[in-house]
């Protein structure tokens, strides 16, 4: 049971993760922020978080699409229950332990928020869209740093935790170049919208999210490789 809840689930999440999206990219109509006209998705053009909207940027229904993105979404609760199980198999040492619970009083919350963003779809919700997609990522972000150093201080390789310092890396730049950036709302501002957004900086806002989002998922299936050793090693 502890290896069902502590290794399976992170990866049978992840995984139905990345199936479900590319099927809601597949799935999805057309249109993005800039070009409206576009056919179908676009992986340097569109946020992942489109495949939620209730009608994409070109204005068609996207019920299929969005159904698998909610979805995977919902999945990434069973992650956050799956969280509450892990710091016991960091028991034998206190610091690990310390940092575990720490990483897991974050992660849990940073899964409900995740789900948020599901039922918050941008197009409709979009204040709320950006307050709960926000939350979603800096809690995971905290709760990875924590349980980087929940690897770091174990009897584990510190191989484990080199999937969230790349990450760590990712969120440093995605800090430093948009940090600043105040999100505006395609639909209800378009004309301030393409004020500030060129295509440019659309194509490189899209593809650092989805470089964190690989990375994300990279970090969970790495850290389950330590957490199954854990889980040997202990027994």
């Amino acid at each position: 049971m502890t290896k069902f809840w502590c290794v399976d689930v992170l990866r049978i999440a992840s995984v139905y993760y990345v199936i479900a999206v590319v099927i809601a990219m597949l799935l999805y109509p057309g249109g993005n922020h800039i070009e409206l006209d576009q056919v179908g998705y676009s992986l340097h053009k569109n946020f992942l978080s489109e495949l939620g909207f209730h009608k994409t940027m070109s204005g068609d229904l996207n019920f299929f699409s969005s159904f698998f993105w909610n979805t995977a979404m919902y999945m990434l609760l069973l992650q956050g229950v799956a969280f509450l199980f892990i710091p016991k198999l960091f028991r034998d040492n206190k610091a690990s332990f310390i940092f575990a619970c720490l990483g897991t009083l974050f992660m849990f919350p940073a899964c409900i928020f995740f789900v948020g963003v599901a039922l918050t779809p941008g197009d409709i919700y979009f204040d709320a869209h950006i307050f709960t997609t926000t939350a979603a990522f800096n809690l995971y972000t905290v709760a990875i740093f924590f349980y980087i150093f929940a690897f770091i201080f174990s009897p584990l390789s510190n191989f484990y935790a080199s999937g969230g310092i790349l990450l760590f890396v990712a969120v440093g730049i995605y800090s430093y170049y948009l940090g600043d950036f105040q999100p505006i709302d395609a639909l209800n501002d378009r004309v301030r919208f393409l004020e500030v957004y060129t295509m440019d900086f659309l194509i490189f806002n899209v593809v650092l999210q989805k470089v964190m989002i690989t990375l994300m998922i990279t970090t969970i299936i790495i850290f389950t490789f330590g957490l199954n050793k854990l889980i040997k090693d202990g027994q």
